[in-house]
């Protein structure tokens, strides 16, 4: 199989005309020498990292299916950490739900936030460049550079609300606290459909007052 793009966390492979198999790695993302599922840089590596992934995001896009949200996803893939989805267009940006003030939003409002402060499922986008560092963009921008109209911008603000709703509420029934996450969105058989994964290197999660790494959250969710 043809690897056609390879991640700081994962691989895509090509698997037939409309597929595509996500081979997650074991490497964790940070910045500098701290660990952070938030950052951008691959700062290491830990044993059993990329099977964490895997199930948790198994375990997330089954939720999101039955709750009604459409996914790429198909199933577990033939390989080991690998997970087959349909084959999808990406809009290329981000789009993070922020729960509570953390990580660069606090950077970036330190005059007006603090560091857990309680926000309203607070949805913001970003373009995919790590080059550029992510910069936020505005949904004037992307639909006079024609990234997303204003429509699917609308459709993607509301579908990233709903996930997250299901998503914390499961987390909170195992005592973990959902801090943050981040979602792909893309196109395919003309739907708007969430991508990508979802897992401990997209999301925040609180336990004790301490953020888990991804297999820490695997550990402590599913087992």
């Amino acid at each position: 199989m043809d690897i056609l793009y390879r991640g700081k966390t994962k691989d895509v492979l090509a698997y037939g005309e409309d597929r595509l198999l996500l081979r997650f790695k074991d490497s964790v993302t940070g910045t500098g020498e701290i660990l952070d599922p938030g950052g951008n840089e691959v700062v290491g590596q830990l044993a059993g990292k990329g099977s964490a992934s895997l199930r948790l995001s198994v375990y997330f896009f089954q939720l999101l299916e039955e709750g009604g949200i459409p996914t790429h996803y198909l199933g577990p893939g033939p390989e080991e950490n690998c997970l087959l989805v349909k084959k999808a267009r990406s809009f290329g940006l981000e789009v993070i739900c922020r729960v509570k003030a953390w990580g660069s939003f606090v950077r970036r409002y330190g005059q007006y936030a603090t560091e857990g402060m309680p926000l309203p499922s607070l949805v913001e986008f970003t373009l995919k460049d790590d080059q550029r560092g992510d910069p936020p963009i505005s949904e004037e921008t992307m639909a006079a550079l024609h990234i997303a109209s204003p429509e699917e911008c609308a459709y993607m603000k509301k579908t990233a609300r709903e996930a997250t709703a299901l998503i914390k509420g499961k987390l909170g029934e195992k005592g973990l606290e959902l801090i943050d996450i981040k979602y792909e969105f893309g196109k395919a058989e003309g739907r708007i459909l969430i991508i990508d994964e979802i897992s401990g290197d997209g999301m925040r999660v609180l336990r004790h007052g301490r953020v888990l790494l991804p297999h820490e959250l695997a550990a402590a969710f599913l087992g």
